[in-house]
């Protein structure tokens, strides 16, 4: 079956050259149009047959020689869909090639006006960056998201690509932007009914990144506090509140059998997150002890 598959895509691919190069072409007139689109479906069937022998590269280039044409033929958004399709093939063999079509297609989207699906292929590409460890590049293109959910007017869509931006930057020790972007995160969803009870699990993270920037910054934590307590009835009498008041009180008396046991109090009832894990222990860290718990 894959050798069969492989050998029509091969086949297909050489009709689909010898279409374009015959009579001078794509650009020679109506029937120079007339062949390219012909040309343009054998690279399409060429590539389903080479996904069928999991031939991943092979099918990568046929659909990109496809989207190659659809642009030189005016049809924008059927080559932003290969462009897509070649991605996707290219992610399994070839990261470098995956990310080039993902830039294009997420160009070409915007250029049309379809700002949503052009979004789309940067927070495809975030995640691309962030499977590869690259979280500098997935911020960047994160934020290229959510700036167009944005402008598209997708709140959620574009609080997802901000959670995401405020995770990673705190990761790269970019504590301030992070404690900015979850505080307003925070804020910003005690106005939707569906989100209010994720405010005090962004300001909780928030407040990690004020002790994480500076572990001897109790005081600041607790003035920052009392700021989500008006902003946010529910907040001051919050499990979240409790925890980071502990943790307060444990950094400014210096105490971490203290600190310890505020983290311990909290995991009893509600189990922190890897991130929240990795904040604590860089707190921990710059605090003079290397023990997570």
């Amino acid at each position: 079956m894959g050798d069969q598959q492989r050998s029509k895509g091969e086949q297909l691919m050489i009709e689909a050259e010898a279409m374009l190069n015959q009579g001078g072409g794509m650009c020679c007139g109506k029937k120079g149009r007339i062949r390219s689109e012909e040309a343009c479906m054998l690279y399409v069937k060429a590539a389903n047959a080479f996904k069928m022998a999991k031939e991943w590269h092979k099918a990568g280039n046929a659909f990109a020689e496809a989207a190659t044409i659809e642009l030189k033929n005016e049809r924008k958004t059927e080559a932003a869909m290969h462009f897509v399709d070649a991605a996707k093939c290219y992610k399994k063999v070839s990261p470098n090639e995956c990310e080039q079509c993902l830039v294009k297609a997420g160009d070409v989207y915007d250029e049309v006006g379809r700002g949503k699906t052009a979004a789309k292929q940067h927070v495809t590409l975030a995640e691309l960056y962030e499977e590869q460890g690259n979280f500098q590049r997935a911020v960047e293109e994160y934020q290229k998201a959510a700036d167009m959910f944005t402008t598209e007017q997708l709140a959620s869509s574009t609080t997802k690509c901000l959670i995401k931006i405020a995770t990673h930057s705190a990761t790269l020790g970019d504590y301030d932007r992070a404690m900015q972007l979850f505080e307003e995160i925070g804020t910003e969803a005690l106005n939707n009914s569906l989100l209010k009870y994720t405010a005090n699990e962004n300001f909780t993270k928030a407040g990690l990144c004020i002790l994480a920037k500076d572990p001897q910054d109790g005081k600041g934590l607790q003035e920052k506090m009392e700021e989500w307590k008006d902003t946010s009835p529910s907040f001051g009498g919050s499990r979240e509140c409790t925890f980071l008041a502990k943790l307060a009180l444990a950094v400014i008396s210096d105490d971490m059998d203290e600190f310890n046991e505020a983290i311990r109090s909290h995991e009893s009832i509600s189990k922190l997150s890897d991130w929240d894990n990795a904040i604590l222990k860089t707190i921990r860290k710059n605090l003079g002890t290397e023990d997570l718990r």
